[in-house]
């Protein structure tokens, strides 16, 4: 088997960098967001309403002095006639038992190094690792897991109810796809054959010194030549002859009773350990975008709007055999990179009343898919709905709450998430924005309640902003507990 460090080294390169279908999830991918807890569809008020409800652009810079408009500006969107923003923010997370399963694959020995027709001598042993290799894995655990990094980089500039802006979003996965069928032990009909001398056909007369009860040679016997077990008799007693033999030598603490279940186990278990295709896959896209956004106000509390997005994906698929053994599902394309083009289109809608602000977005609605065709792996944009609610009792402090209506996927197909998002900001003074807040990932439990926190500094000119997100849930990666989620972002803008 490959060395036990290279497994730990493809798991944390996934973390510092990260046929399936994927699409990006609805993450609080902004500064002000990511401080209220990813809320910001009712009563996002910058230029980054790009990406949370461009129909935020509708209300900006109004002429319309009335009181009507006044009394629903609940943003003061009526004083912001153009602006500019830039905006960076990275994270990542780690979900499932993936610690579990590389500390089971880091300790089994690689059946396909076992020299074929040439165990001549310690053919027990051989018998013995080649038993618990398959019961290693046998008793992998299929739930979801992985691990993502992301990143994103944005500017954008607004004039009015127009805005033009640049966007790159890096999203990375890393996961162990598993393969615990393959898990039988054939390959023993053809390397222990003939190298162990038994008494008559199928008998177990050669016992050394008793490991195993009668009543367990007998049961692994009937077990190993039944059609899911599949040996010969002959070749059924060199094996617990041989696994005797090694167990009695050094059984390493293991009782007679768990040694008998590894045997079986292993030997009924469906498929040949020498085709299994366990192995690490690392997949991920660089997105950019350039965008157009327009927003149109019905009347003073209804506005509508979209951006249309001119986009770019550079995509890779790389697989890698863990075991190293001689499947022929394993894909490797050595971490090359392929690149498409298409175009999406988001659409807003947001209503405003006297302290009060709703709002829906539904971005890529028309599902752009770029596919690296090397190993056939597409990154599909579906659609996204999220909707929001705010309470504004005065223009100094926001209280939302939002909601994913859709279940999204990241770049690896057991990565889910439907966000439920809570947050609220204090504008103390039109000086210092204090946030806080928190969201939960209705999709999966994992990563448990996210607490998120941030401020905003007012420079007159500029506005500085910093955010973090950190998970109550931790996941334990060699040995040490560490945060399932963690999320960090800045921003520099400018509104006049």
């Amino acid at each position: 088997m490959k060395r036990n460090s290279l497994i730990y080294m493809a798991v944390a390169s996934s973390i510092l960098t990260s046929t399936v279908v994927s699409a990006t999830e609805f993450r609080s991918s902004t500064v002000r967001a990511l401080g209220m807890g990813g809320s910001n569809i009712a009563s996002t008020n910058g230029v980054d309403a790009t990406y949370w409800n461009p129909a935020a652009y509708g209300f900006f810079g109004e002429s319309d002095d009335s009181a009507e408009t006044k009394s629903v500006d609940n943003s003061r969107l009526s004083e912001k006639s153009w602006g500019m923003d830039l905006s960076v923010d990275a994270g990542g997370k780690a979900f499932g038992p993936l610690d579990k399963n590389t500390t089971i694959l880091k300790s089994l020995i690689n059946p396909s190094t076992i020299p074929t027709g040439q165990l001549t001598t310690n053919v027990g042993q051989t018998v013995a690792d080649v038993a618990a290799f398959s019961k290693g894995i046998a008793s992998l655990d299929p739930s979801p897991m992985g691990v993502g990094a992301f990143a994103d980089v944005g500017s954008g500039i607004r004039i009015g109810s127009y805005g033009i802006n640049v966007r790159g979003t890096l999203d990375v996965g890393g996961t162990v796809v598993l393969d615990n069928q393959n898990a039988r032990l054939d390959v023993l009909t053809a390397v222990v054959g003939g190298n162990i001398t038994v008494g008559a056909a199928g008998t177990l007369a050669i016992a050394p010194n008793g490991f195993f009860t009668a009543a367990q040679r007998t049961n692994m016997l009937n077990q190993l030549t039944s059609p899911a077990g599949g040996l010969t008799a002959d070749a059924a007693a060199s094996v617990i002859i041989g696994y005797e033999a090694a167990l009695t030598a050094n059984n390493g603490g293991i009782s007679a009773a768990a040694a008998e279940g590894n045997l079986i186990s292993a030997a009924t278990a469906p498929g040949d350990i020498t085709k299994n295709n366990t192995a690490w896959a690392l997949r991920g896209a660089l997105v950019k975008e350039l965008g157009v956004t327009y927003g149109h106000a019905i009347n003073d509390r209804l506005s509508i709007g979209g951006v249309l997005k001119y986009m770019q994906a550079e995509l890779f698929d790389y697989k890698t055999d863990i075991l190293g053994t001689t499947g022929n599902t394993a894909t490797s394309n050595n971490g090359a990179t392929e690149t498409s083009t298409g175009f999406g289109l988001d659409l807003g809608v947001m209503y405003r009343m006297p302290s009060y602000q709703f709002g829906l977005t539904v971005r890529n609605i028309n599902a752009p898919s770029f596919t690296y065709s090397a190993t056939g792996y597409t990154y599909k944009m579906d659609p996204q709905a999220k909707v929001g609610a705010a309470w504004m009792p005065s223009r100094d402090f926001t209280l939302e709450l939002g909601y994913d209506v859709t279940k999204n996927k990241g770049v690896i197909e057991t990565d889910e998430s439907q966000y439920v998002n809570l947050g609220l900001e204090w504008d103390a003074w039109h000086v210092l924005a204090l946030r806080a807040g928190a969201y939960q990932n209705l999709a999966q439990s994992d990563i448990g309640l996210v607490a998120t926190a941030g401020l905003g500094l007012n420079l007159w000119a500029v506005r500085l902003d910093i955010a973090g997100a950190i998970s109550s849930n931790k996941v334990t990666f060699e040995g040490k507990d560490v945060p399932a989620y963690a999320m960090a972002s800045l921003a520099l803008s400018s509104d006049f």
